[in-house]
């Protein structure tokens, strides 16, 4: 509501144009309005509700994320679920040929399960590794 009211004072002052006002409003319930899409559509239920203020929709043991990002339309990363999980040696592994990895040890970037390891792909796309059954 905070985020809001300072996008309407802001209108009312002149800051911002009406269609830069609709537009700033779209962003902020576009998480909402997706994950609403994908639990009518495809019947899925929340799982777990991210601090980002997106949502992860549950997917058998794996999820899909619908998160309130810069780049509305696009995918910001994959995540692969694997056996015996351990950021640590894995980042050493994907170190030692040649790829950089880093964890994300930050607790309010998750819901569930422990630090995250990131590293980009050969087509620079973003790719996180996480325990199997990780939900956000």
């Amino acid at each position: 509501m905070q985020q809001i009211e300072m996008l309407v004072e802001a209108f009312e002052a002149r800051r911002l144009s009406r269609r830069e006002l609709i537009a700033a409003l779209a962003v902020m319930v576009a998480p909402a309005a997706a994950a609403q899409f994908y639990q009518t559509v495809l019947g899925l239920n929340v799982v777990s509700r991210p601090g980002n203020g997106g949502a992860n929709l549950g997917l058998g043991d794996g999820f899909l994320g619908v998160y309130k990002l810069a780049n509305p339309g696009t995918v910001n990363h994959i995540c692969i679920g694997v056996d015996d999980y351990d950021p640590e040696r894995m980042a050493a592994r994907l170190k030692e040929i040649g790829v950089t990895a880093t964890i994300d040890r930050n607790p309010a970037n998750r819901t569930s399960g422990g630090d995250q390891l990131y590293f980009n792909g050969p087509d620079n796309c973003r790719i996180q590794l996480g325990a199997n059954g990780y939900q956000g």
